[in-house]
């Protein structure tokens, strides 16, 4: 029998999360689509506490356990004293690293398994990347590749590590696909503070920085497919001599953090 005419075509799917929901966490879920559906950005400050137990209808406990909640993801900033509260933070990579890795941590995720998902990750976001041209985004990596054209070695590893995690947060930020992003921001968070140790030496960081020079320059031209090769290229090298020097640290079961 055909449906009327008033009545839907299709219905949607209900998931059932198999457990009961706190409150709290039902309030936590509302007042991150408030905060969405509102158009507050990082740094806007929440109403006061009364405001909000009279609009929630809820009690204190309950309100302060959600906010709670999403400061212990990484998407409040609960102040203290005069002009304080509750303040909308920007979702981070390293927030979603830090909330990862309790997952991992449980799962038995080891270094070497980052390692893997990153040599999976990053071909994919250059050639994103090189396929969603937008203004902002090649005026960004036109700087970096500049600045990487022109910056000396330095020797030091703390420092070297930071320019090369800024060369592939930028890549990964311009590909036009946020979960790629923040998915992969978060495993470099966890990876390079582990990593800082083992590094490639200065006399190859020369050669380090002209492999992320052509990535870029493929990414600038449009040229996705020799982007992504040159990308996969360029972690295929890295996973190898991480695991001639390190096959002992990169067995080692992830940390929370």
């Amino acid at each position: 029998m055909a449906p009327a005419a008033d009545e839907p075509k299709y219905r949607p799917t209900v998931f059932v999360s198999g457990r009961t929901e706190k409150k709290a966490e039902t309030l936590a879920r509302q007042i991150l689509d408030d905060v969405i559906d509102s158009g507050l950005e990082a740094g806007a400050v929440l109403p006061p506490e009364a405001t909000m137990l009279a609009q929630y209808r809820v009690g204190r406990t309950t309100l302060r356990e959600a906010q709670r909640i999403l400061e212990v993801h990484g998407l409040l900033d609960i102040r203290s004293g005069p002009g304080g509260g509750p303040v909308v933070t920007a979702a981070s990579g390293r927030d979603y690293g830090r909330m990862s890795s309790l997952y991992y941590r449980a799962a038995g995720v080891r270094l070497h398994h980052l390692m893997e998902a990153r040599n999976v990750m990053e071909p994919v976001a250059a050639r994103l990347a090189a396929e969603h041209q937008t203004e902002e985004g090649i005026a960004k990596l036109r700087q970096l590749i500049a600045e990487l054209e022109r910056k000396p070695e330095t020797g030091d590893n703390r420092a070297f590590l930071t320019a090369s995690r800024e060369f592939h947060d930028v890549v990964t930020g311009i590909s036009g696909n946020p979960i790629l992003d923040l998915f992969d921001q978060g495993l470099v968070s966890m990876f390079t503070d582990r990593m800082v140790g083992f590094v490639y030496p200065p006399n190859q960081r020369d050669e380090v920085n002209r492999q992320h020079i052509a990535i870029g320059r493929a990414i600038l031209k449009g040229n996705g497919t020799l982007a992504e090769r040159l990308m996969r290229e360029h972690m295929d090298e890295y996973n190898r001599y991480a695991w001639e020097g390190w096959s002992g640290s990169l067995n080692e079961v992830i940390a929370w953090r």
